[in-house]
């Protein structure tokens, strides 16, 4: 990292204080009390994630927004406080301009020693979104499963807190009473929306992407937190827990185009009275579990914030703290989850065809990160399908199980194809894998007056990948 670090030095300029930000009359913050989670809130994100859930790839579900693991500095405090008019790096740029070169260098190197932390944490996500998608899929996963994964995530998220939170507490206590006014200064002009901000260098060199990004995130988290209090640190917001459907991807491919409010409504106004019911189960359930989940949150950062006071965070506490705020995210997570299965085991053709039109509406349902394997990409694909044939007892759509080699329009159980598709099968026979591919390339144009509202897929490694799949559904 020392390398890294020598950059890092000519990332920013030497000087320390700002004389345009010592003028700046400290601004009050503004209240946050108004922000808190309640149960409208809780109703829109899990509409909103309704409708990402039900239509989008599972692999949509992995993306994680920067800041979102290990969120435990304030700093999503301080850009609600400041009306979300301030951005991260233009907070980190000028945290780094009242730095000194040592403490940069500290900063940096927090980017290479946190990376075990972070992939344990990335993996143990990765993991509860697995369990998501077989659930999604038609698989059996048990609640205790589940919780079990959660404790795990929660564990390491907080591992990687400690991480950070250990190495700022040794950064902060080599500022000077000088360089403390000064970012606190700094916060105040960018919560009160008037930053006065620090010069482009001139002629630095240039960190890969990754570690640049990083530092601008580990550095406007430095800034939070030194200058904050318990009850910033302690603020959260609704995307936080549960964050593992798919919103924020959405919301990336649209162009942030997608507001969550919006997107509920749609979702609402499609659903019936007792499918509102449903999802209203899993806002009763999270509205209690977001107060647990906050108290436990809390009993986290007062372990962490030891290290501002120079002292030694205690890595048990932290990991026992930390398992317990996963278990309750998990909890959060299973019950919305939960109630949108049933949401989906009893959605109309009508229904089903409605939501798909609002996704297309916004971005398309494919995974950004496709995976080597064939069999798990046409699992994650298969996401999209299961929408309509998983469950399929509400009479949207017939099963895909053995699909591969039956007899077209010949589910047994299953009498409501259209007559199009009756007509396809008296001149096709049975679903050869050639067949197959041509219907989901294009449903309407292989069968015309076909039921099916997907509008199929283009790409042919894609169409192989999810008939790889469905040959493993025997």
């Amino acid at each position: 990292m020392r390398s890294l670090s020598i950059l890092v030095i000519a990332l920013v300029n030497a000087s320390v204080v700002q004389p345009a930000l010592a003028q700046t009359h400290l601004q009050p913050l503004r209240d946050l009390s108004g922000h808190a989670v309640d149960e409208p809130q809780l109703r829109n994100a899990v509409a909103s994630r309704t409708l990402t859930w039900l239509t989008g790839s599972s692999a949509n579900n992995d993306y994680i927004s920067v800041g979102r693991l290990a969120n435990f500095f304030g700093f999503v405090a301080l850009r609600v406080s400041s009306g979300q008019s301030l951005t991260r790096a233009h907070v980190a740029r000028d945290a780094l301009a009242n730095l000194d070169d040592t403490q940069r260098v500290a900063l940096a190197e927090i980017i290479g020693d946190q990376i075990p932390a972070y992939e344990q944490t990335r993996r143990a996500r990765i993991a509860m979104n697995r369990a998501l998608e077989r659930l999604l899929v038609g698989e059996v996963v048990t609640r205790d499963e589940f919780l079990a994964l959660g404790r795990a995530y929660g564990a390491a998220e907080a591992e990687m807190g400690r991480v950070i939170a250990q190495s700022f507490g040794e950064i902060a206590q080599t500022l000077t009473p000088e360089q403390t006014e000064a970012l606190v200064l700094v916060r105040s002009a960018h919560a009160a929306g008037q930053p006065d901000l620090a010069p482009e260098p001139q002629g630095a060199v240039r960190l890969p992407d990754v570690d640049r990004q990083e530092l601008v995130n580990l550095a406007a988290r430095f800034l939070s937190w030194t200058t904050g209090s318990p009850e910033y640190n302690d603020f959260e917001v609704v995307g936080k827990p549960s964050q593992h459907f798919g919103f924020v991807s959405l919301r990336l491919a649209s162009g942030h185009s997608v507001r969550r409010g919006a997107v509920a409504q749609e979702v609402l106004e499609i659903l019936s009275p007792e499918q509102h019911q449903m999802l209203d189960q899993a806002v009763a359930q999270n509205v209690g579990a977001f107060d647990d989940f906050l108290s436990s949150r809390a009993l986290l950062m007062r372990a962490l914030e030891v290290a501002l006071d120079g002292g030694v965070i205690d890595v048990a506490d932290v990991a026992s703290f930390g398992a317990a705020i996963g278990e309750i995210e998990a909890e959060m997570t299973w019950a919305q989850a939960s109630a949108m299965l049933n949401v989906r085991n009893n959605l109309t053709e009508a229904q089903s065809a409605a939501l798909i039109a609002i996704r297309s509406t916004y971005a398309p349902a494919l995974p950004e990160n496709r995976p080597d394997d064939p069999v798990i990409l046409g699992r994650q694909l298969f996401a999209q399908c299961a929408l309509c044939h998983v469950n399929a007892g509400n009479g949207v759509a017939p099963s895909l199980t053995g699909v591969l080699g039956r007899d077209i329009a010949q589910e047994p159980g299953y009498d409501l194809y259209s007559p199009s598709m009756r007509a396809y099968a008296e001149t096709n026979g049975a679903w050869s894998p050639e067949l197959l591919d041509r219907f989901l390339t294009s449903p309407r144009a292989a069968v015309p007056g076909t039921s099916m509202g997907f509008d199929g897929l283009s790409s042919a490694s894609d169409r192989a990948a999810l008939l790889e799949y469905l040959g493993t559904l025997e």
